[in-house]
């Protein structure tokens, strides 16, 4: 009922609008893309949330901070979700997991997929006392299960381990596809998750990157752009927030790659729709990129490692002590496990 009423309310605003000669552009553009797959980055400040939507089931990737659960569910209420297929908690903070209690109040899920922690804070334990009460199949991530949804998959690639000192490397990392095209959605996993699934051997490659802990200078390493060559890339953090996120070795890194940024404290929310083989991005309901398949350009060799024949130390692209080394002491190598093998040691400072 909710779907068929969501609808008759499209075809009233294309009825209105484009259909009596005023064109609409926002309802008209998504309307046009007839896509498959839908992601969706929902601007929750200092915080992620993801809505993946494909044929009418849907996945949620963790709801921000407590307070905005209600933006949350009400972007999720515009798109006549009936249910969650799967729900998937990240990690234990607060700024991810915040807002799943409301959902959980208010959407029906059939599925709950986390990692297990030590974690027992107030909104952790009451969202994992929600899923048990409403009895919700929990399901431990595992890397490599696969799961569908719609016309849509996703596979699980990490966390590899589970002993780390905090918990943004327990962040679970999914990879969606549809089609020809991908997502690989990172959570707040940092350096040491990102080297263990490169490790462990994962396909990280996709069209699309969701940056890791907000663009922070301790994720979305070199190693970890060079095995995915995003096309886009989406970093979800608040204006003028506390943490200077995205920091700019991050930035400068995609920069390097030439990978298109989005950004949700300047631009809200941010949708990308595909039909598995194009890709739509848009913001506020306007188209503000676009992609096919076959399009992809690459400059991996700008994100060589820079290694120092003086010092035996090697440097991320982006390093101060790599930009400032004297050219006859330069020295390059296209990948980390080469800079090693050649006997370099990585710099101290930026730990490449």
């Amino acid at each position: 009922m909710k779907r068929i009423l969501c609808l008759v309310l499209a075809l009233i605003l294309l009825c209105t609008g484009s259909a009596c000669g005023v064109s609409s552009p926002k309802e008209a553009e998504v309307a046009a893309d007839k896509a498959t797959l839908s992601v969706h980055f929902i601007d929750v400040g200092q915080g992620d949330s993801i809505l993946l939507e494909s044929d009418g089931e849907f996945i949620l990737i963790d709801a921000g901070e407590f307070e905005y659960g209600e933006k949350v569910l009400s972007f999720i209420n515009d798109r006549c979700a009936d249910k969650i297929k799967y729900m998937i908690a990240t990690h234990p903070h607060s700024d991810h997991i915040g807002g799943l209690r409301t959902v959980l109040d208010s959407i029906p899920t059939e599925n709950f997929i986390t990692v297990e922690t030590d974690a027992d804070t107030f909104g952790w334990t009451k969202t994992l006392k929600r899923v048990e009460d409403e009895g919700i199949n929990y399901i431990d991530a595992v890397p490599g299960n696969q799961y569908t949804f719609g016309s849509s998959k996703f596979t699980i690639l990490g966390p590899v381990d589970h002993n780390y000192e905090g918990y943004n490397n327990y962040s679970v990392v999914i990879k969606a596809e549809c089609g020809d095209i991908s997502f690989l959605l990172t959570g707040d996993a940092e350096r040491k998750s990102e080297y263990e699934m490169l490790d462990a051997g994962e396909d990280l490659s996709a069209d699309v990157l969701k940056c890791g802990h907000h663009g922070s200078s301790d994720a979305t390493t070199t190693r970890l752009l060079k095995a995915v060559d995003p096309v886009f890339a989406v970093v979800s953090c608040a204006k003028n927030n506390d943490y200077g996120h995205p920091h700019k070795e991050t930035l400068e890194k995609l920069d390097l790659l030439s990978t298109q940024v989005f950004r949700t404290d300047t631009q809200g929310s941010i949708s990308f729709y595909t039909d598995g083989t194009s890709l739509t991005v848009s913001s506020n309901g306007e188209r503000i990129a676009s992609y096919t398949t076959g399009e992809k350009r690459t400059t991996p060799e700008k994100l060589n490692y820079i290694g120092n024949r003086s010092s035996l130390f090697f440097h991320d692209p982006t390093c101060e002590g790599g930009k400032t080394m004297k050219e006859k002491n330069k020295v390059t190598f296209s990948t980390r496990e080469e800079a090693i093998k050649q006997g370099y040691s990585p710099c101290p400072h930026c730990n490449p």
